[in-house]
């Protein structure tokens, strides 16, 4: 005789019943609350910190491009206690103030995508002068320039971004030529989290660019790069910055001194360009949702059995009714 073997299993049903306004209708509900409200708690219990997140952190390589707005200004020693300034600039007004200081030769910049995915990885600026020939050498200097940086992970932003170094003294005095280097990372100084639009609710950051040099600046104090960071920090909720990690120099008898930055972006190190931003509601219901269904299956299924075995053993009283048997009775 061939043996047999299950291809299908079907479980027997068995209906408990009794009055709506009854104790086995009030146990039954608190069952099935309870397995719905407990794996809250238990999703609550094993992450403590991360059920309702405000906030999120988004790594992400800001688009960068250098449109020339920048600013030089250097003070060299001369004999007999004396020094004199050096200076070139973008701005305009800046130019009208200083009048024949214009001595800088043109701005040379050079940047490199390596991963060919459209971001500039490293951008490096440069400005070039000459001494008078009776300078000693260099006293300090002062360099920055503005870039476009805009990220688009969460939502679009163009975030304000300044690279700067102020009254940075030479490695070494004298120093009559050469080329000093300045290498750092585009890094994120933050004091607000960025809020972005999303469903029912259309609120988004905002970021004021009006600190850039205008007409309105009318002294030589506001075009220092204090004066600017305060404009960009007391009105924007995050910017982009040069954070210098090395510097490194060379002299030579060509008569030129070159002023260098090198800026790396992203790349491996990308937290220091991650901002912060709100976690919108419907990122919390997805992510507390995630976390709350796995338990819940188990909560519901463990609710199954001990309602099967308070009706079997006949803790609540109900009226069992087993459909085979009305059928053949």
């Amino acid at each position: 005789m061939k043996h047999l073997f299950n291809l299908h299993r079907k479980a027997v049903r068995i209906d408990y019943r009794n009055q709506l306004c009854s104790f086995a209708t009030f146990a039954t509900g608190c069952v099935v609350l309870l397995s719905l409200i407990i794996p809250y708690y238990v999703v609550q219990f094993i992450n403590p910190d991360d059920v309702w997140d405000r906030y999120r952190l988004a790594y992400e390589q800001p688009r960068v491009h250098f449109d020339y707005r920048y600013l030089f200004l250097t003070e060299v020693a001369l004999p007999e206690a004396q020094s004199e300034i050096i200076t070139c600039s973008s701005f305009e007004p800046y130019n009208e103030l200083t009048e024949q200081r214009q001595e800088c030769g043109a701005i040379k910049v050079t940047s490199d995508d390596s991963n060919v995915d459209g971001k500039v990885d490293a951008l490096a600026v440069s400005v070039s002068f000459n001494l008078p020939q009776e300078a000693t050498g260099l006293k300090f200097y002062t360099f920055y320039f503005f870039l476009d940086a805009v990220v688009k992970s969460r939502c679009l932003f163009k975030i304000p971004t300044i690279i700067s170094l102020d009254k940075v003294p030479p490695p070494v005095h004298p120093f009559p030529s050469g080329t000093i280097t300045h290498s750092g990372h585009l890094t994120s100084s933050q004091t607000v989290a960025l809020q972005c639009p999303f469903f029912m609710r259309n609120i988004k950051s905002h970021f004021n660019h009006n600190y850039l040099p205008g007409e309105n600046y009318t002294s030589l104090h506001q075009f220092l790069p204090p004066s600017i960071l305060d404009e960009i920090e007391s009105s924007n909720a995050a910017y982009f910055k040069f954070d210098p990690h090395r510097s490194h120099w060379t002299r030579d008898g060509a008569g030129e001194v070159t002023i260098r930055v090198e800026l790396t972006i992203g790349g491996e190190d990308s937290r220091r360009t991650a901002l912060l931003y709100n976690t919108s509601i419907w990122q919390k219901v997805a992510q507390f949702w995630m976390q709350y269904f796995s338990v819940l299956v188990v909560s519901l299924w463990l609710a199954d059995k001990v309602k099967d075995w308070l009706f079997e053993r006949f803790v609540i009283r109900a009226m069992e009714v087993v459909p085979w048997k009305e059928k053949y009775n």
